[in-house]
């Protein structure tokens, strides 16, 4: 069953082949995801394209639009697309997923984009997990990891250790001591490129803005919210690290302090 493209012509999708497929399957938004994904790989949506707004897209696939938010996140989370909040959803440019320059940022002997790759999927199902499993003590400990947090008179230093420590602490609320084990591994590169990036404008703000949406989610048991507040949180940092070398400053290297 094919479904009659939008009549919206201005995006464009009308003369290109009804491939799109309403689903009808157990996980929807892994269906969605799976179809927009090779609709992206095949250049049925191009580079830099805006994808047609939600409501519109949720009608295409037959699907309800919850499900094709969640679906719009997970390529998200797999670069294929950028949500700029208000504005749209469009296709990431091939040659610059979450590579391009900012593929010289260095984080020991791996790529800061490496790191993210790996950080973010961790990161985004350890939060789905933690706001099913966390305690009440725990919640308490994250709390007092943000009070300290927000003292401006804490140095930049003492902000990453709080940082690490806090989702050092998500990480514990999962209650699985092998996720705890893959990311005590890379806490070392989150050290290293964290001592560049906090010397960024507003990131030090702006990454306790996201802890501070991660555990409110997380303390609520709101498993949907903590996955999608952990990947804005790491997609934010990467943002920044992009605008940073859009400006023309020099690469950020080396090892840190």
């Amino acid at each position: 069953m094919t479904v009659t493209p939008p009549r919206n012509r201005g995006w464009d999708v009308a003369s290109r082949p009804a491939m799109i497929e309403p689903v009808r399957r157990l996980k929807v938004a892994d269906a969605v995801a799976a179809q927009l994904s090779r609709l992206i790989d095949g250049d049925e949506y191009r580079p830099g394209e805006r994808l047609p707004p939600e409501r519109e897209l949720s009608e295409q696939f037959g699907v309800g639009r919850s499900s094709m938010r969640e679906a719009l996140r997970s390529l998200e989370a797999d670069g294929l697309v950028r949500i700029e909040h208000g504005i749209g959803v469009f296709v990431a440019d091939k040659s610059k997923r979450r590579l391009g320059d900012v593929g010289v940022l260095m984080a020991g002997d791996f790529t800061v984009p490496e790191l993210f790759e790996v950080r973010l999927p961790l990161e985004r199902d350890a939060a789905g997990l933690a706001a099913r499993r966390i305690t009440s003590q725990e919640i308490d400990d994250l709390h007092q990891i943000l009070e300290r947090c927000a003292d401006p008179k804490i140095s930049d230093s003492a902000f990453i250790r709080l940082d690490a420590e806090l989702h050092r602490g998500i990480v514990k609320a999962t209650k699985n001591a092998l996720l705890g084990n893959v990311m005590a591994n890379l806490e070392p590169l989150f050290f290293t490129y964290s001592h560049h990036v906090i010397a960024l404008p507003d990131r030090r703000a702006r990454a306790h803005e996201g802890h501070l949406k991660i555990v409110d989610a997380v303390a609520g048991r709101r498993v949907r919210d903590a996955r999608a507040a952990a990947v804005d949180h790491i997609r934010d940092v990467e943002r920044d690290i992009v605008k940073h070398l859009d400006l023309g400053k020099p690469p950020l290297k080396g090892r840190g302090d």
